[in-house]
């Protein structure tokens, strides 16, 4: 479940741009989970279905903790296979429902045809928001806030004519997403949003944001107008 890892070197180099060191723990069996209290931030990408039933038994392990942190203020970023693991159950192709962390109050649904293809929202909170979309599957956030309304693509949902679905999950520190990219390169201001909630958990803030500005400044400008360019012409299968 290493998919969309771009997201992790996105967010630890914004940070430690800043003035802000960053240790990257990778969790693939139960042990090796830090404690609690040194968790500043969760992130679980993204695979194939034969990846995500090999990762089951290892986030079932690390369920009790990791729904633990939201309480906390930790803030998630779940990707893909890793969204739908982190929810409450995933309902397989062949009818036999497994059942996921809980951290997220969602349910997966696999099957349907397949949505590969550019990607746009509009996000009340980011504006444009932009990546691609791959996949095989229906989440159920109920009435849940989500990262965004869909421009281009499917979203959480089978497509009603007339009606633009939503995509994602985001209420408080919970970011869920099938949005890859990955999301982050994309849409920097993503990656500040989820930093400054880690950065709050311990009431810290960047030693040097100044000395990052000129470069992020240069590296968010190429991103915006990668979404304009996007936004503007969307391409699928």
């Amino acid at each position: 479940m290493n998919g969309e890892s771009g997201n992790v070197e996105i967010l630890r180099l914004r940070s430690e741009w800043r003035g802000l060191p960053v240790e990257v723990v990778a969790v693939d069996e139960p042990d090796a989970l830090p404690s609690i209290d040194g968790i500043d931030l969760v992130f679980v990408g993204s695979g194939p279905v034969s990846a995500q039933l090999v990762s089951r038994s290892v986030v079932e392990a690390l369920a009790s903790p990791l729904r633990e942190l939201p309480s906390s203020g930790v803030p998630f970023l779940a990707v893909g296979a890793g969204f739908q693991l982190l929810g409450e159950s995933i309902t397989l192709e062949t009818g036999e429902t497994v059942s996921g962390a809980g951290v997220f109050p969602v349910t997966t649904r696999h099957g349907g045809d397949r949505v590969v293809g550019d990607f746009v929202l509009s996000s009340p909170r980011l504006g444009t928001v932009v990546g691609f979309e791959n996949r095989g599957s229906f989440v159920d956030v109920g009435s849940h806030a989500t990262l965004g309304t869909v421009v281009y693509g499917r979203g959480n949902t089978a497509a009603v004519e007339g009606v633009r679905g939503e995509e994602g999950f985001w209420e408080g520190t919970l970011l869920g997403t099938h949005m890859h990219g990955p999301i982050l390169a994309n849409n920097p201001e993503l990656a500040d949003v989820l930093l400054e909630q880690a950065l709050a958990v311990r009431g810290q803030s960047y030693p040097d944001a100044a000395a990052a500005e000129e470069r992020l400044a240069e590296i968010d400008e190429r991103a915006r107008q990668a979404r304009d360019t996007i936004a503007a012409r969307p391409l699928s299968e």
